[in-house]
């Protein structure tokens, strides 16, 4: 899009001059605009910039009926800070040309009549100050547009690291889980079961506090197993586990020791109060109504459980389980589907 040149002077063969000897240079680059008033100029100019048409140069002369080009220029000044401005005139003194630099932001001043040469020279100087102005605020606004870009980019990376650092969070916390949970029942596995056994008989000794163990062990699981297939017997022991855990209180922990066999830590739980707990369990096991439970001896589907304490009957963790595990073996050999300590 070129670049436009206005000139202004109320008298036509003034613009016919200005026409023909600025066409001669700068004909090619720009395009060179005639107004024979101070109005027919502004309106011009709001043309141009409705437009988005590039405005480098507007040269005004001085006297002119109704507005002057001090004041002409002074008003483009407002609304077109960055285009260069010249005035011509006739008038001598040096202080009415300072004080149209002052007002309307005069680049230049010509006197009339002007030197050829000397305007064109004028002229290229002009748009070539005009043109850097331009160059250097499409450049900052280029670097700014950039900067915006940059910002929104590093966001959409706070975002995304944002986002990763979470989902990573979560999957740490997934497999966090996952290693400590039994695959088939949902509850811990042997592996956490051990870790908190140590952990509560050191707590345990260290504080005085009581701590029970309940070993669980499904009575004839094999029998079931071999009757009726695997995932049968799966689904027993995954409903062993959640009737295990819904008798639950807060801090106790219920793991799948291993196979058939559940394991269950009573904090804070002297033998007394574990054996209430046990046998609610044993009662609420025996009274589920498991699928084809009645081919299992008995006519149901139950469970045998041992009780052990510490420091009453153990001083370490192997020790305690040990006692579990006798008193589990004497409620199996006293008949099964029954609570021993």
């Amino acid at each position: 899009m070129k670049e436009h040149i206005i000139c202004v002077d109320d008298e036509e063969g003034i613009l016919t001059a200005l026409r023909q000897q600025l066409g001669v240079r700068f004909g090619d680059e720009c395009e060179i605009s005639l107004a024979q008033s101070a109005q027919d100029a502004l309106e011009l100019v709001d043309v141009l910039i409705r437009e988005n048409v590039p405005v480098a140069l507007v040269i005004a002369d001085q006297i002119m009926p109704g507005m002057k080009g001090v004041e002409l220029l002074e008003e483009i000044n407002r609304r077109l800070p960055q285009t260069t401005k010249v005035l011509l005139t006739g008038q001598a003194g040096l202080d009415a040309v300072v004080a149209a630099i002052n007002r309307a932001g005069l680049n230049r001043y010509i006197p009339k009549p002007w030197d050829e040469p000397d305007l064109r020279l004028t002229v290229e100087a002009l748009l070539q100050i005009y043109r850097l102005h331009r160059e250097k605020a499409e450049l900052i606004e280029s670097l700014h547009n950039k900067n915006l870009e940059l910002q929104s980019l590093n966001q959409e990376l706070d975002r995304k690291v944002h986002d990763r650092t979470l989902a990573l969070e979560e999957a740490n916390s997934r497999l966090a889980q996952l290693a400590i949970t039994d695959g088939l029942t949902g509850i811990y596995n042997h592996r956490f079961f051990q870790d908190r056994l140590g952990l509560e008989v050191a707590r345990s000794l260290r504080s005085q506090q009581p701590l029970s163990l309940m070993m669980i062990d499904v009575d004839h699981f094999k029998m079931y197993n071999d009757r009726h297939g695997h995932p049968a017997g799966d689904e027993i022991l995954r409903t062993v586990a959640r009737l295990i855990s819904e008798e639950r209180r807060q801090n106790d922990i219920v793991a799948r020791y291993g196979g058939e066999e559940f394991g269950v830590l009573l904090v804070d739980t002297e033998k007394t109060a574990a054996a209430v707990l046990a046998d609610r369990v044993r009662q609420r096991i025996v009274s589920h109504p498991f699928p084809l439970h009645e081919t299992q001896p008995g006519g149901c589907l139950s469970v045998s459980i041992g009780i052990a304490s510490c420091p009453q009957d153990a001083g370490t963790a192997p020790e305690l389980l040990s006692a579990a595990d006798q008193a589990l073996y004497r409620a199996k050999r006293a008949g099964r589907n029954r609570v021993a300590s």
